[in-house]
């Protein structure tokens, strides 16, 4: 009786090291789809990032407007207050960008730290954090804007003086 015991625990052994190897593989494809959707969803986030980014210049420009038309002697009173409002939306923006990104964490901090379901829970807040970084600095331009004028710029981001003569978008 002992002996016909001893194939049937070889063969047990046999199919549950076989089957372990099964469940590392479907542990293995688990992990790769769970990381490529903490991909996805991070690239979709940084995506926003790269929408807001150039909005920076155009925070700057405005602010620089701003500046100059305060440096006026003649300036009315209600016009300085509305000129000193709008700069501080634009610098609470700019704030709300640079203090997002400083606290962004990389998706390898998140992946060493955190299991899948923390991950996309933590990008997905700060999906939502960006988006809200993103109105307050559209808000802010828009309403700097229409104080000071919209200005131009090359699509680099960036505003610059013409001088008086303007320029010749043509050249």
């Amino acid at each position: 009786m002992k002996l016909s015991f001893f194939p049937f625990l070889l063969l047990s052994l046999l199919f549950t090291a076989c089957g372990g190897g099964d469940s590392v593989a479907v542990e293995e494809a688990a992990m790769e789809a769970a990381m490529a959707g903490q991909d996805k969803a991070y690239e979709g986030m940084m995506d926003a990032h790269d929408r807001v980014m150039p909005m920076m210049g155009k925070i700057t420009a405005a602010q620089r407007a701003i500046a100059e038309e305060l440096k006026a002697e003649d300036l009315a009173a209600d016009r300085k207050d509305l000129l000193e409002a709008a700069n501080e939306q634009l610098e609470d923006a700019n704030d709300g960008m640079m203090n997002w990104m400083k606290g962004l964490k990389s998706l390898d901090d998140l992946r060493a730290n955190m299991d899948n379901d923390a991950i996309i829970t933590y990008i997905k807040e700060e999906a939502a954090d960006v988006a809200k970084v993103e109105t307050a600095m559209t808000t802010a331009i828009a309403a700097a804007n229409e104080l000071v004028g919209g200005g131009h710029d090359h699509g680099d981001g960036h505003d610059h003086d013409h001088g008086e003569g303007g320029h010749d978008h043509n050249h």
